[in-house]
Protein backbone atom coordinates (compact mmCIF):
# COMPACT_ATOMS: atom_id res chain seq x y z
CA UNK A 1 0.00 0.00 0.00
CA UNK A 2 0.90 3.93 -0.56
CA UNK A 3 0.65 6.29 2.21
CA UNK A 4 1.52 9.84 2.33
CA UNK A 5 4.14 8.60 -0.30
CA UNK A 6 5.68 5.58 1.49
CA UNK A 7 5.46 2.14 0.81
CA UNK A 8 3.66 0.31 3.12
CA UNK A 9 3.56 -3.72 3.13
CA UNK A 10 0.91 -5.96 5.08
CA UNK A 11 1.09 -9.45 5.45
CA UNK A 12 -2.03 -10.93 6.20
CA UNK A 13 -2.18 -14.99 6.94
CA UNK A 14 -4.98 -17.26 7.51
CA UNK A 15 -5.23 -19.47 10.67
CA UNK A 16 -6.88 -22.51 11.02
CA UNK A 17 -9.71 -21.53 12.91
CA UNK A 18 -10.54 -24.38 16.20
CA UNK A 19 -6.91 -23.17 16.93
CA UNK A 20 -6.21 -19.99 16.24
CA UNK A 21 -7.58 -18.24 19.45
CA UNK A 22 -6.81 -19.34 23.31
CA UNK A 23 -10.73 -19.88 24.40
CA UNK A 24 -13.34 -22.40 24.92
CA UNK A 25 -14.01 -23.23 21.58
CA UNK A 26 -17.87 -23.08 22.44
CA UNK A 27 -17.49 -19.12 22.50
CA UNK A 28 -16.24 -19.07 18.52
CA UNK A 29 -18.69 -16.85 16.75
CA UNK A 30 -18.82 -19.10 13.74
CA UNK A 31 -19.96 -22.18 16.55
CA UNK A 32 -23.42 -20.72 16.51
CA UNK A 33 -24.23 -22.08 12.56
CA UNK A 34 -23.93 -25.62 14.18
CA UNK A 35 -26.63 -25.51 16.50
CA UNK A 36 -29.75 -27.35 15.83
CA UNK A 37 -30.92 -30.46 15.71
CA UNK A 38 -28.61 -33.87 13.93
CA UNK A 39 -31.14 -33.60 11.19
CA UNK A 40 -30.04 -29.90 10.83
CA UNK A 41 -26.03 -29.98 10.92
CA UNK A 42 -26.26 -32.99 8.48
CA UNK A 43 -28.10 -30.45 6.20
CA UNK A 44 -26.43 -27.32 6.89
CA UNK A 45 -22.92 -29.90 6.30
CA UNK A 46 -24.81 -30.31 2.56
CA UNK A 47 -25.30 -26.76 2.29
CA UNK A 48 -21.72 -25.70 2.80
CA UNK A 49 -19.95 -27.84 0.50
CA UNK A 50 -22.65 -27.35 -1.99
CA UNK A 51 -21.82 -23.60 -1.64
CA UNK A 52 -18.15 -24.53 -1.75
CA UNK A 53 -18.34 -26.72 -5.06
CA UNK A 54 -20.70 -24.74 -7.20
CA UNK A 55 -17.86 -21.40 -6.45
CA UNK A 56 -15.04 -22.89 -7.07
CA UNK A 57 -17.27 -24.08 -11.23
CA UNK A 58 -16.97 -20.39 -11.90
CA UNK A 59 -14.16 -20.13 -14.44
CA UNK A 60 -13.93 -18.95 -18.38
CA UNK A 61 -12.57 -22.10 -19.20
CA UNK A 62 -13.76 -25.78 -19.35
CA UNK A 63 -13.81 -27.53 -15.94
CA UNK A 64 -13.24 -31.36 -15.18
CA UNK A 65 -12.93 -33.14 -11.64
CA UNK A 66 -10.50 -35.91 -10.08
CA UNK A 67 -12.89 -39.47 -9.76
CA UNK A 68 -11.38 -41.72 -7.71
CA UNK A 69 -14.73 -43.46 -6.71
CA UNK A 70 -14.31 -42.28 -3.05
CA UNK A 71 -16.47 -40.02 -0.79
CA UNK A 72 -14.17 -37.61 -1.29
CA UNK A 73 -14.05 -37.21 -5.13
CA UNK A 74 -17.43 -38.54 -5.61
CA UNK A 75 -19.27 -35.86 -3.25
CA UNK A 76 -17.77 -33.36 -5.05
CA UNK A 77 -18.72 -34.37 -8.19
CA UNK A 78 -22.67 -35.20 -7.26
CA UNK A 79 -22.86 -31.65 -6.34
CA UNK A 80 -20.73 -30.02 -9.57
CA UNK A 81 -22.68 -31.92 -11.96
CA UNK A 82 -25.87 -29.78 -11.04
CA UNK A 83 -23.67 -27.12 -12.12
CA UNK A 84 -22.40 -28.96 -15.40
CA UNK A 85 -24.16 -32.27 -15.93
CA UNK A 86 -21.47 -33.19 -18.10
CA UNK A 87 -18.78 -32.77 -16.21
CA UNK A 88 -15.53 -34.76 -17.71
CA UNK A 89 -14.02 -36.89 -14.83
CA UNK A 90 -10.66 -38.78 -14.37
CA UNK A 91 -9.59 -41.69 -12.79
CA UNK A 92 -5.91 -43.97 -12.34
CA UNK A 93 -5.80 -47.72 -13.18
CA UNK A 94 -2.72 -48.84 -11.78
CA UNK A 95 -3.32 -52.66 -12.66
CA UNK A 96 -5.28 -53.90 -9.79
CA UNK A 97 -3.01 -52.33 -7.05
CA UNK A 98 -5.42 -54.27 -4.31
CA UNK A 99 -2.53 -57.06 -3.61
CA UNK A 100 -0.58 -54.19 -2.25
CA UNK A 101 -3.13 -53.34 0.75
CA UNK A 102 -5.00 -50.64 -1.68
CA UNK A 103 -8.19 -51.30 -2.56
CA UNK A 104 -8.79 -51.24 -6.46
CA UNK A 105 -10.25 -48.15 -7.16
CA UNK A 106 -11.50 -48.23 -10.57
CA UNK A 107 -14.30 -50.59 -10.04
CA UNK A 108 -15.77 -47.71 -7.08
CA UNK A 109 -14.80 -44.89 -10.05
CA UNK A 110 -16.82 -46.04 -12.91
CA UNK A 111 -19.62 -46.92 -10.04
CA UNK A 112 -19.48 -43.62 -9.03
CA UNK A 113 -19.31 -41.97 -13.10
CA UNK A 114 -22.05 -44.58 -13.61
CA UNK A 115 -24.58 -43.36 -10.98
CA UNK A 116 -23.98 -40.01 -11.42
CA UNK A 117 -24.21 -40.48 -15.33
CA UNK A 118 -20.50 -38.58 -15.73
CA UNK A 119 -17.65 -39.54 -18.43
CA UNK A 120 -14.77 -41.26 -17.11
CA UNK A 121 -11.35 -41.28 -18.62
CA UNK A 122 -8.75 -43.72 -17.26
CA UNK A 123 -5.62 -43.01 -17.24
CA UNK A 124 -3.26 -46.67 -17.15
CA UNK A 125 -0.14 -46.28 -15.20
CA UNK A 126 2.16 -48.92 -15.76
CA UNK A 127 5.38 -49.64 -13.00
CA UNK A 128 7.86 -49.11 -16.24
CA UNK A 129 6.23 -45.47 -16.36
CA UNK A 130 6.42 -44.77 -13.00
CA UNK A 131 9.75 -45.80 -13.08
CA UNK A 132 11.11 -43.81 -15.73
CA UNK A 133 9.27 -40.71 -14.53
CA UNK A 134 10.55 -40.36 -11.08
CA UNK A 135 13.74 -38.99 -11.69
CA UNK A 136 11.45 -36.06 -13.75
CA UNK A 137 8.74 -35.97 -10.86
CA UNK A 138 11.34 -35.10 -8.21
CA UNK A 139 12.72 -32.21 -10.24
CA UNK A 140 9.82 -30.85 -10.82
CA UNK A 141 9.01 -30.74 -7.03
CA UNK A 142 12.22 -29.27 -6.39
CA UNK A 143 12.40 -31.57 -3.30
CA UNK A 144 12.90 -34.73 -2.30
CA UNK A 145 9.08 -35.22 -1.84
CA UNK A 146 8.25 -39.10 -1.99
CA UNK A 147 4.99 -39.90 -2.78
CA UNK A 148 3.86 -42.11 -5.98
CA UNK A 149 0.52 -40.19 -5.85
CA UNK A 150 2.34 -36.84 -7.15
CA UNK A 151 2.76 -38.88 -10.56
CA UNK A 152 -0.94 -39.62 -10.81
CA UNK A 153 -1.78 -35.73 -10.67
CA UNK A 154 0.86 -35.43 -13.48
CA UNK A 155 -1.06 -37.77 -16.04
CA UNK A 156 -4.27 -37.19 -15.14
CA UNK A 157 -3.63 -33.44 -15.70
CA UNK A 158 -1.85 -34.43 -19.23
CA UNK A 159 -4.43 -35.80 -20.23
CA UNK A 160 -7.01 -33.56 -18.93
CA UNK A 161 -5.33 -30.19 -20.60
CA UNK A 162 -5.40 -32.46 -23.73
CA UNK A 163 -8.85 -32.20 -23.80
CA UNK A 164 -8.99 -28.79 -23.35
CA UNK A 165 -9.64 -28.49 -19.76
CA UNK A 166 -7.80 -26.50 -17.71
CA UNK A 167 -8.81 -26.33 -14.24
CA UNK A 168 -9.91 -29.50 -12.44
CA UNK A 169 -11.81 -30.31 -8.62
CA UNK A 170 -9.94 -32.48 -6.47
CA UNK A 171 -11.29 -34.07 -3.00
CA UNK A 172 -7.96 -33.33 -1.54
CA UNK A 173 -9.02 -31.85 2.29
CA UNK A 174 -12.35 -34.20 3.18
CA UNK A 175 -9.88 -36.50 5.51
CA UNK A 176 -7.87 -33.38 7.15
CA UNK A 177 -11.41 -31.80 7.53
CA UNK A 178 -13.95 -34.40 8.67
CA UNK A 179 -11.88 -37.41 9.41
CA UNK A 180 -10.93 -40.27 7.40
CA UNK A 181 -7.97 -41.81 7.53
CA UNK A 182 -6.87 -44.57 9.25
CA UNK A 183 -5.08 -43.48 11.96
CA UNK A 184 -7.94 -41.36 12.87
CA UNK A 185 -9.82 -44.63 13.76
CA UNK A 186 -6.15 -46.44 16.03
CA UNK A 187 -6.69 -43.08 17.66
CA UNK A 188 -9.67 -44.24 19.55
CA UNK A 189 -7.21 -47.52 21.01
CA UNK A 190 -5.34 -44.59 22.45
CA UNK A 191 -7.56 -44.71 25.49
CA UNK A 192 -7.06 -48.37 26.40
CA UNK A 193 -3.54 -48.67 25.56
CA UNK A 194 -2.79 -46.14 27.92
CA UNK A 195 -4.61 -48.07 30.87
CA UNK A 196 -1.91 -50.75 30.43
CA UNK A 197 1.74 -50.81 32.36
CA UNK A 198 4.33 -49.41 30.09
CA UNK A 199 6.59 -52.18 30.20
CA UNK A 200 3.24 -54.12 28.91
CA UNK A 201 3.57 -51.71 26.20
CA UNK A 202 6.91 -51.76 25.22
CA UNK A 203 6.21 -55.60 25.01
CA UNK A 204 3.51 -55.03 22.53
CA UNK A 205 5.19 -53.22 20.43
CA UNK A 206 8.52 -55.61 20.26
CA UNK A 207 6.13 -58.18 19.33
CA UNK A 208 4.62 -56.79 16.50
CA UNK A 209 7.75 -55.68 15.18
CA UNK A 210 8.16 -59.53 14.14
CA UNK A 211 4.64 -59.74 12.08
CA UNK A 212 5.62 -60.72 8.31
CA UNK A 213 4.85 -56.79 7.21
CA UNK A 214 3.76 -58.48 3.42
CA UNK A 215 0.65 -58.71 4.95
CA UNK A 216 -1.49 -55.39 5.26
CA UNK A 217 -3.20 -56.71 8.28
CA UNK A 218 -0.19 -57.18 10.39
CA UNK A 219 1.49 -54.03 8.93
CA UNK A 220 -1.63 -52.14 10.09
CA UNK A 221 -1.21 -54.03 13.54
CA UNK A 222 2.28 -53.26 14.11
CA UNK A 223 1.56 -49.95 13.12
CA UNK A 224 -1.33 -49.07 15.42
CA UNK A 225 1.58 -50.58 18.29
CA UNK A 226 4.30 -48.56 16.68
CA UNK A 227 4.88 -45.94 19.69
CA UNK A 228 2.58 -47.70 22.00
CA UNK A 229 4.59 -46.48 24.86
CA UNK A 230 4.69 -42.95 24.26
CA UNK A 231 1.44 -40.85 25.62
CA UNK A 232 -0.20 -37.31 24.65
CA UNK A 233 1.26 -35.54 21.69
CA UNK A 234 4.31 -37.47 21.42
CA UNK A 235 1.87 -40.58 20.67
CA UNK A 236 -0.32 -38.50 18.10
CA UNK A 237 2.92 -37.55 16.12
CA UNK A 238 4.17 -41.04 16.12
CA UNK A 239 1.24 -41.98 14.14
CA UNK A 240 2.69 -39.66 11.13
CA UNK A 241 6.02 -41.66 10.65
CA UNK A 242 6.92 -44.27 8.31
CA UNK A 243 9.94 -45.61 10.54
CA UNK A 244 10.97 -45.60 13.98
CA UNK A 245 13.01 -42.45 15.51
CA UNK A 246 15.95 -45.43 16.26
CA UNK A 247 15.90 -47.45 13.02
CA UNK A 248 15.98 -43.99 11.59
CA UNK A 249 18.85 -42.67 13.06
CA UNK A 250 20.86 -45.85 12.33
CA UNK A 251 20.47 -45.19 8.58
CA UNK A 252 22.68 -41.77 9.08
CA UNK A 253 26.18 -41.24 8.92
CA UNK A 254 27.85 -40.01 11.90
CA UNK A 255 28.66 -36.73 10.23
CA UNK A 256 25.18 -36.21 9.23
CA UNK A 257 23.26 -37.33 12.54
CA UNK A 258 26.37 -34.62 13.92
CA UNK A 259 25.66 -31.61 11.54
CA UNK A 260 21.60 -32.66 12.24
CA UNK A 261 22.67 -31.69 16.19
CA UNK A 262 19.93 -32.20 18.84
CA UNK A 263 17.35 -31.53 16.40
CA UNK A 264 14.20 -33.71 14.94
CA UNK A 265 11.90 -33.53 12.75
CA UNK A 266 8.83 -34.23 14.87
CA UNK A 267 10.07 -30.82 16.89
CA UNK A 268 7.97 -28.72 14.65
CA UNK A 269 4.78 -30.64 15.14
CA UNK A 270 5.40 -30.84 18.82
CA UNK A 271 5.54 -27.01 18.95
CA UNK A 272 2.94 -26.52 17.31
CA UNK A 273 0.85 -28.52 19.47
CA UNK A 274 2.22 -26.73 22.18
CA UNK A 275 -0.13 -24.00 21.43
CA UNK A 276 -3.20 -25.49 20.95
CA UNK A 277 -6.09 -24.98 23.92
CA UNK A 278 -5.05 -28.11 26.55
CA UNK A 279 -8.60 -29.52 26.36
CA UNK A 280 -8.90 -30.14 22.69
CA UNK A 281 -10.02 -33.32 22.00
CA UNK A 282 -7.28 -35.49 19.99
CA UNK A 283 -9.04 -35.96 17.32
CA UNK A 284 -8.97 -32.01 16.85
CA UNK A 285 -5.28 -32.14 17.92
CA UNK A 286 -4.68 -34.88 14.92
CA UNK A 287 -6.60 -33.18 12.59
CA UNK A 288 -4.41 -29.74 13.53
CA UNK A 289 -1.36 -31.72 12.13
CA UNK A 290 -3.24 -32.72 9.15
CA UNK A 291 -4.08 -29.38 8.76
CA UNK A 292 -1.19 -27.70 9.37
CA UNK A 293 1.86 -29.86 8.36
CA UNK A 294 0.05 -33.38 6.06
CA UNK A 295 -2.30 -31.14 4.02
CA UNK A 296 -0.18 -27.89 3.31
CA UNK A 297 3.69 -29.15 3.52
CA UNK A 298 2.56 -32.67 1.28
CA UNK A 299 -0.57 -32.85 -0.27
CA UNK A 300 -1.32 -29.54 -1.69
CA UNK A 301 2.14 -28.96 -2.26
CA UNK A 302 2.41 -31.74 -4.67
CA UNK A 303 -0.58 -31.29 -6.55
CA UNK A 304 -0.32 -27.45 -6.97
CA UNK A 305 3.01 -28.28 -8.49
CA UNK A 306 2.30 -31.39 -10.49
CA UNK A 307 -0.97 -30.18 -12.06
CA UNK A 308 0.76 -26.81 -13.02
CA UNK A 309 3.32 -28.40 -15.01
CA UNK A 310 0.72 -29.84 -17.26
CA UNK A 311 -0.95 -25.99 -17.46
CA UNK A 312 -3.16 -27.41 -14.68
CA UNK A 313 -5.50 -25.38 -12.08
CA UNK A 314 -6.61 -27.61 -9.23
CA UNK A 315 -9.03 -26.66 -7.13
CA UNK A 316 -10.36 -27.83 -3.71
CA UNK A 317 -13.47 -27.04 -2.98
CA UNK A 318 -13.28 -28.85 0.81
CA UNK A 319 -11.03 -26.14 1.79
CA UNK A 320 -13.59 -23.36 1.01
CA UNK A 321 -12.99 -21.27 4.21
CA UNK A 322 -16.54 -21.14 4.96
CA UNK A 323 -16.84 -24.86 4.92
CA UNK A 324 -13.41 -24.97 6.62
CA UNK A 325 -14.97 -23.42 9.41
CA UNK A 326 -17.81 -24.64 9.65
CA UNK A 327 -15.99 -28.15 9.55
CA UNK A 328 -13.72 -27.02 12.79
CA UNK A 329 -16.99 -25.91 14.99
CA UNK A 330 -18.46 -29.36 14.59
CA UNK A 331 -17.72 -31.34 17.64
CA UNK A 332 -15.74 -34.58 17.38
CA UNK A 333 -18.82 -37.09 17.26
CA UNK A 334 -19.96 -35.67 14.31
CA UNK A 335 -16.60 -36.70 12.89
CA UNK A 336 -15.25 -39.35 13.74
CA UNK A 337 -18.03 -41.60 15.62
CA UNK A 338 -16.70 -45.39 16.63
CA UNK A 339 -15.07 -46.94 13.97
CA UNK A 340 -16.84 -44.51 11.35
CA UNK A 341 -14.89 -41.74 9.71
CA UNK A 342 -16.40 -38.52 8.09
CA UNK A 343 -19.52 -39.52 9.59
CA UNK A 344 -21.48 -36.02 9.02
CA UNK A 345 -20.63 -36.13 5.72
CA UNK A 346 -21.60 -39.20 4.88
CA UNK A 347 -25.27 -38.66 6.05
CA UNK A 348 -24.99 -35.41 4.16
CA UNK A 349 -24.31 -37.54 0.78
CA UNK A 350 -26.40 -40.39 1.36
CA UNK A 351 -29.31 -39.11 -1.03
CA UNK A 352 -26.65 -38.71 -3.75
CA UNK A 353 -24.50 -41.70 -3.88
CA UNK A 354 -24.57 -44.95 -3.34
CA UNK A 355 -24.14 -46.60 -0.38
CA UNK A 356 -21.32 -48.79 -1.72
CA UNK A 357 -19.57 -45.64 -2.43
CA UNK A 358 -20.34 -43.46 0.88
CA UNK A 359 -19.24 -46.69 2.96
CA UNK A 360 -16.46 -48.18 0.80
CA UNK A 361 -13.09 -49.38 2.88
CA UNK A 362 -10.35 -46.43 2.49
CA UNK A 363 -7.56 -46.45 0.11
CA UNK A 364 -5.08 -43.90 -0.87
CA UNK A 365 -4.74 -42.06 -4.44
CA UNK A 366 -1.75 -44.38 -4.82
CA UNK A 367 0.02 -47.14 -6.60
CA UNK A 368 1.25 -50.93 -5.99
CA UNK A 369 4.94 -49.09 -4.50
CA UNK A 370 5.55 -51.93 -2.52
CA UNK A 371 5.51 -54.41 -5.16
CA UNK A 372 7.09 -52.14 -7.36
CA UNK A 373 10.26 -51.85 -4.77
CA UNK A 374 10.28 -55.25 -4.52
CA UNK A 375 10.40 -55.87 -8.49
CA UNK A 376 10.18 -53.26 -11.04
CA UNK A 377 12.37 -50.51 -8.86
CA UNK A 378 14.73 -52.89 -7.42
CA UNK A 379 17.80 -52.21 -10.31
CA UNK A 380 17.22 -48.54 -9.46
CA UNK A 381 17.45 -49.21 -5.33
CA UNK A 382 20.57 -51.31 -6.45
CA UNK A 383 21.78 -48.62 -8.54
CA UNK A 384 20.95 -45.54 -6.36
CA UNK A 385 21.00 -46.89 -3.13
CA UNK A 386 23.97 -48.52 -3.66
CA UNK A 387 26.96 -48.96 -1.83
CA UNK A 388 29.40 -46.50 -4.15
CA UNK A 389 26.22 -44.11 -4.63
CA UNK A 390 25.64 -43.79 -0.55
CA UNK A 391 29.03 -43.81 0.77
CA UNK A 392 29.98 -40.73 -1.84
CA UNK A 393 27.28 -39.13 -0.53
CA UNK A 394 28.22 -38.80 3.11
CA UNK A 395 24.15 -38.88 4.21
CA UNK A 396 23.11 -42.65 5.08
CA UNK A 397 25.12 -45.61 5.94
CA UNK A 398 25.52 -48.21 3.09
CA UNK A 399 25.72 -51.02 5.73
CA UNK A 400 22.29 -49.95 7.65
CA UNK A 401 20.52 -49.05 4.21
CA UNK A 402 21.26 -52.27 2.26
CA UNK A 403 19.85 -54.34 5.75
CA UNK A 404 16.71 -52.14 5.57
CA UNK A 405 16.56 -52.92 2.05
CA UNK A 406 16.73 -56.58 2.38
CA UNK A 407 15.01 -56.94 5.58
CA UNK A 408 12.31 -54.99 3.77
CA UNK A 409 12.42 -57.68 0.63
CA UNK A 410 12.23 -60.29 3.43
CA UNK A 411 9.00 -58.92 4.73
CA UNK A 412 10.21 -58.37 8.19
CA UNK A 413 9.54 -54.83 7.67
CA UNK A 414 7.61 -52.61 6.01
CA UNK A 415 10.51 -50.18 4.94
CA UNK A 416 8.59 -49.06 1.18
CA UNK A 417 8.31 -45.52 1.47
CA UNK A 418 11.44 -45.28 3.48
CA UNK A 419 13.18 -46.56 0.47
CA UNK A 420 11.42 -44.22 -1.66
CA UNK A 421 12.49 -41.24 0.12
CA UNK A 422 15.87 -42.18 0.22
CA UNK A 423 15.79 -42.64 -3.78
CA UNK A 424 14.08 -39.17 -3.96
CA UNK A 425 16.63 -38.17 -1.77
CA UNK A 426 19.64 -39.13 -3.75
CA UNK A 427 17.61 -38.05 -7.15
CA UNK A 428 17.59 -34.85 -5.97
CA UNK A 429 21.25 -34.62 -4.92
CA UNK A 430 21.84 -35.92 -8.28
CA UNK A 431 20.08 -33.23 -9.98
CA UNK A 432 20.62 -29.79 -7.95
CA UNK A 433 23.83 -30.64 -6.20
CA UNK A 434 26.04 -32.45 -8.34
CA UNK A 435 24.92 -30.69 -11.86
CA UNK A 436 26.44 -27.49 -12.62
CA UNK A 437 22.85 -26.42 -13.98
CA UNK A 438 20.15 -28.12 -12.58
CA UNK A 439 17.72 -30.06 -15.32
CA UNK A 440 13.81 -29.24 -15.06
CA UNK A 441 11.19 -31.57 -15.06
CA UNK A 442 11.11 -31.87 -18.87
CA UNK A 443 14.74 -32.41 -18.94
Amino acid sequence: WARNGQIEEHLTWYHLPIFRLQQPLSSLSYRSANRGTKSDIILQTEQHLRRAVHRQMVADVPVGAFLSGGLDSSSIVALAREINSDIRCFTIDTSNSGGDGFTDDLPYARRAADHLSVPLEIVNVQASQFVADLPAMVAQLDEPLADPAALNVLYISRLARAQGIKVLLSGAGGDDLFTGYRRHRALLTDPYLSLLPKKMRQSMERLARGLDQRLPLFRRLRKLLRGASLNGDARLVNYFRWIDRDDLYALYTPEFRAALGQGSAEDPMLNFMDGLPSDTHPIDRMLALEQRFFLTDHNLTYTDKMSMAAGVEVRVPFLDLELVEFAAGLPVKFKQRGSEGKWILKKAMEPYLPRDIIYRPKTGFGTPLRRWIRVELRDQVEDLLGVNSLSNRGLFNPISVSRMIEANFRGEIDASYTILALLCIELWCRNYIDRPYPINSQG
